[in-house]
């Protein structure tokens, strides 16, 4: 396929969106809660909320092959982050039969585009073994300081008030 045009997802795409997003959980399960959560936030929210932002590239039979989502967030003003926001790409996939044919570098390139258009100074995202040479092709680089916590603190143990600082300012 020598171009792939990648297009705005429409709050009628959001089924499709679900179906693709549920192929790359890795493994975490996909309640009904969680799903009727993001189908009801996609439905809502695309076309509307300028924070959210995904782009589909169609099959043609009324399925979507690939699509991208990401989000814009609002932090502070820096040398990194001169206007203060930053995009995150949340989700790239491609439906198994559409694989290696450059929809997922059609759907990140339009998404890329459209979170610096909106201000973005930098994009980040978890890259998959899998999506690691695309993302190196598009300019990604690694940052080795990120860390991710998905659990709570651990408490604080009895008479260790302040012990959550000792180690220095983060």
């Amino acid at each position: 396929m020598t171009s792939t045009p990648a297009r705005p997802a429409t709050p009628k795409d959001a089924e499709e969106l679900l179906r693709l997003r549920v192929d790359v959980l890795t493994g975490r399960p996909a309640t009904d809660h969680w799903r009727t959560t993001f189908l009801t936030d996609m439905q809502s929210r695309l076309g509307t909320d300028p924070h959210l932002l995904a782009y589909v590239a169609d099959a043609g039979d009324g399925t979507l092959a690939a699509c991208a989502i990401g989000v814009v967030y609002r932090g502070y003003e820096g040398p990194s982050y001169p206007g203060g926001l930053w995009g995150r790409v949340h989700t790239v996939v491609t439906d198994r039969p559409y694989r290696r044919q450059g929809l997922a570098e059609a759907v990140t390139r339009a998404l890329v585009g459209a979170l610096q258009d909106r201000g973005c100074s930098s994009v980040e995202l978890i890259a998959t073994p899998e999506g690691l040479p695309l993302y190196e092709k598009l300019g990604f680089d690694p940052a080795a300081h990120y860390l991710t916590l998905r659990h709570p603190l651990p408490p604080v143990p009895a008479g260790a008030a302040g012990a959550r600082n000792a180690g220095g300012a983060a």
